[in-house]
């Protein structure tokens, strides 16, 4: 399968922490959804557009994100603690 192209919403860099173990276990994460970008999340929901996003839980954060098979791209849209 060809790398999908993984997308950051601008707001999740005030997020991710900054350095150490926790951010790079979330940059981990959203790397390796280029090769495997249907991995599941332990967790779904739907959007205003009733799209269905999954949701990882990655260390203490929660991250979200959505394929877009066409055009063969992988949107990450947010991270935050996971105890919220």
């Amino acid at each position: 399968m060809e790398a999908y192209a993984v997308y950051l919403h601008l707001d999740l860099l005030e997020v991710v922490p900054a350095r150490g173990e926790p951010r790079r276990m979330i940059m981990s994460f959203v790397r390796s959804l280029a090769n495997n970008p249907f991995t599941p999340g332990d967790f779904t929901d739907q959007d205003d557009s009733l799209r269905t996003r999954q949701i990882k839980i990655v260390g203490h954060y929660a991250v979200t994100y959505w394929v877009d098979d066409p055009v063969k791209t992988v949107m990450e849209v947010g991270v935050q603690p996971a105890d919220r």
